[in-house]
């Protein structure tokens, strides 16, 4: 959905005045939106997902595109069956990445800063499931390199996270007592 800070509806929004479909649609096919961000360089809506049983998926989020969910993905219900046989079809938009097994996805952010310029223009995604962050380093649109960052660190699901004003990556970890950490380079 995407509406203006007062409720109104974009009058640019890909729907306003069709009659089959709300004014407040931005996109459509998402299954379980966790993190969204705004690419620094682009403007563009970035967001992750939940997939079923893998399946989570990181998307470029476009006006009136359709993610597929629940006719394309590449997870599988909980119990192991299968939710389709498509994991593509004509008109519906493929992920920009995903993960199978599930990471079971949380916060996601571009990192800017300057505390470690060997990730400025990486995407950032937490791991509820693995207790980790994934990082990405991208081209364009494309992962061209995934690292898993802190795996076996972090004691707890990894909620979100955020770059701080000092470079640092910080990370809302939750489960019973929830924890802030800030994540800076070794000494």
């Amino acid at each position: 959905m995407r509406i203006e800070r007062d409720g109104r509806i974009p009058a640019d929004n890909p729907f306003v005045g069709k009659s089959n479909a709300r004014p407040e649609i931005w996109s459509y096919g998402h299954r379980n939106v966790q993190g969204a961000a705004i690419h620094p360089q682009t403007g563009e809506l970035w967001t992750d997902e939940h997939g079923p049983m893998g399946g989570d998926e990181l998307n470029v989020d476009r006006a009136g595109r359709n993610y597929g969910w629940p006719v394309i993905t590449y997870g599988r219900e909980y119990s192991g069956a299968k939710i389709t046989d498509l994991t593509s079809k004509p008109g519906m938009e493929q992920p920009v990445h995903y993960w199978v097994p599930s990471i079971a996805t949380s916060g996601l952010l571009f990192y800017t800063g300057n505390l470690f310029p060997e990730w400025r223009g990486n995407a950032f995604v937490g791991g509820m499931k693995t207790g980790t962050i994934a990082r990405l380093e991208l081209d364009g649109e494309k992962v061209v390199k995934e690292e898993r960052v802190l795996e076996g660190k972090v004691d707890g699901r990894v909620r979100d996270l955020e770059q701080g004003p000092d470079g640092a990556i910080y990370l809302l970890v939750g489960d019973g007592n929830g924890r802030l950490l800030r994540v800076e380079p070794a000494k």
